[in-house]
């Protein structure tokens, strides 16, 4: 063997056991740290004793959860790259956003049944505690709309000032 592919072959070794050692040493650092429960954001902002009452039932559904959460990632996906596509029919995207639809519907279903379980657990004080993150909407910082007749919004339409 030349000493040219020995140099090689040590480079090429060395680079192997970095990068196994990386991929443990990175595995090790990351057991200590969980990721959180999936639903633990719907109680970010309750009481550790509340927290606390909820927990078991959601770590029951957890795996549920995920497997729901991926099959919306997984039709959000779908539906990325059927919006590439240089041929895409009506029907093509109809099916696309029925299936994104669908599996966002099973995975806010599901939320709502695990939802019910935890507030009946809950004695009342704690179910008014825990309650407010079914009112928020996203990318809202208020509570739910104020919706008057037929659902309009009775909000004031005042127009931002003028920044000049």
């Amino acid at each position: 063997m030349s000493h040219r592919a020995l140099i090689g072959l040590v480079v090429v070794s060395i680079a192997l056991n970095l990068l196994l050692a990386g991929l443990i040493g990175g595995h090790m650092l990351r057991e200590g740290r969980h990721s959180p429960p999936p639903l633990a954001w719907a109680f970010k902002d309750v009481p550790k004793a509340v927290r606390d009452k909820a927990r078991p039932l959601l770590r029951e559904h957890s795996r549920e959860v995920i497997v729901a959460r991926r099959d919306v990632r997984q039709s959000e996906r779908a539906l990325r790259q059927l919006l590439k596509s240089e041929t895409l029919t009506r029907e093509e995207l109809e099916a696309g956003l029925i299936a994104m639809r669908q599996s966002t519907a099973d995975y806010h279903e599901l939320v709502h049944e695990i939802g019910i379980d935890v507030l009946l657990s809950l004695d009342a004080k704690d179910r008014m505690r825990a309650a407010p993150y079914l009112f928020k909407h996203p990318g809202r910082q208020g509570g739910a709309r104020q919706a008057g007749p037929e659902g309009t919004d009775t909000r004031s339409r005042t127009s931002l000032p003028d920044r000049n």
